[in-house]
């Protein structure tokens, strides 16, 4: 369970994974923020405008299943460069002044494809270079993920109380992703871009135990998005919060999910996977108790920040995971969590709400514990050999 220190190598490389990373995740975090300001410019319906995070989904997965063989083809710095240029392509399509509903439709689409096409590639350089540190490294780039993703409806927000506008608070991610190829520069050696020391993942068969781990990681997923999606909709309907007091109360989850990770980050030095997993669904089912079981809104608010904190090493840990147990074929194995992940947030979700519908948000909730008991039995049934989580050497 505990292992000597693996600490992650901040490097020039590292470092650029995760502000790449990071300025992705204010946009998607902005582009929640930035749905009602659209849908009032554009005149159109909640379930219309609710398009924009359809098509945002839709780009995940056709990225997702575009990166694997991308990275083989042309090497993962090459894929990063050309992911990044197409996502700051698609945020400004989706922010046009003006921009008609086919165009915004658009441009969240090519922005969400263009990022999950470099995230597989990141996350995939990031675990082969940091060796055994790789998971430590991937909360670390998460980690500062949740922190801008707290800073950016924050931004949105004071950009639309501004002459600028709201676009303002969006148009940073296209400054950051510009800066971050900048700092890239013109060689991509430093990313393994040769596509031919990557030749042996074109003929090796997965193993079959990666399908465990990546229903395990849909389970996580399924999880966050369930609970980030319908947690402003338990606390009006339990605690009788406006929908702007129940809006902003979801800053405790997110709140959460930035301490969990900064912490995590320094367990999983010491500590394997698998026991942080095992421990983070404990946590989480526990904190689910607390926010489900009562009324009182100090004792719910304390339920979805303490499962924030539970939650927050979940997807990181969980794609680590993947990618541990790929003998080697980490490339595809990235690409092919994002696709998992692409389907667990364009269902889990939707299925809450559906149910939520008939039996109304307190008992449709109840589908939360239900995907951390799954994920809890397959890390029981399934553990990783302490050999797999070790089996990444750095590059």
């Amino acid at each position: 369970m505990t292992t000597a220190p693996a600490r992650p190598n901040r490097d020039r490389p590292t470092w650029i994974c995760y502000l790449q990373n990071g300025f992705f995740a204010w946009f998607i975090y902005a582009f929640g923020a930035t749905q009602a300001l659209l849908r009032d410019e554009q005149g159109t319906t909640r379930s219309i405008a609710a398009l924009h995070g359809t098509f945002l989904a839709l780009g995940s997965l056709v990225g997702s299943l575009l990166a694997g063989p991308a990275m083989l083809r042309w090497g993962r710095g090459l894929v990063m460069r050309v992911g990044g240029i197409g996502a700051i392509i698609g945020i400004l399509v989706y922010t046009t002044p003006h921009g008609a509903f086919p165009v915004t439709l658009a441009g969240a689409s090519m922005a969400a494809l263009s990022g999950s096409f470099f995230v597989s590639a990141l996350n995939a350089f990031v675990m082969d270079h940091q060796g055994e540190a790789g998971p430590s490294a991937l909360l670390e780039a998460n980690a500062f993920a949740a922190f801008l993703g707290i800073l950016a409806p924050l931004a949105v927000g004071v950009a639309t109380a501004s002459a600028f506008g709201w676009r303002a608070g969006v148009w940073v991610t296209v400054a950051a992703l510009v800066a971050v190829e900048l700092l890239r520069g013109r060689d991509l050696s430093a990313f393994r871009t040769d596509a031919s020391e990557l030749a042996h993942e074109l003929h090796d068969k997965m193993p079959k135990k990666i399908y465990w781990s990546l229903g395990l990681f849909m389970c996580f997923v399924a999880t966050e998005f369930s609970m980030t999606f319908w947690s402003a909709d338990l606390l009006r309907e339990r605690c009788g919060f406006s929908a702007g007091a129940a809006a902003s109360s979801i800053g405790a989850i997110t709140g959460g999910m930035l301490v969990g990770r900064l912490i995590g980050a320094r367990l999983a030095e010491r500590l394997s996977a698998d026991f942080l997993l095992r421990a983070s669904v404990v946590l989480s089912l526990l904190a689910f108790v607390l926010a489900w079981a009562f009324t009182w809104w100090p004792a719910v608010i304390l339920g979805l920040a303490l499962g924030g904190i539970g939650i927050s090493v979940q997807t990181p840990l969980g794609i680590a995971r993947v990618m541990q147990v790929s003998n080697g074929l980490t490339d595809r194995a990235s690409a092919l969590a994002l696709v998992a992940a692409s389907i667990a947030v364009a269902t889990a979700p939707i299925a809450l709400g559906v149910i939520a519908d008939h039996v109304g948000v307190h008992l449709a909730f109840l589908m939360v514990p239900v995907f951390l008991a799954i994920a809890l039995t397959i890390l029981l049934v399934r553990p990783v050999a302490a050999q797999e989580h070790t089996e990444l050497q750095p590059v």
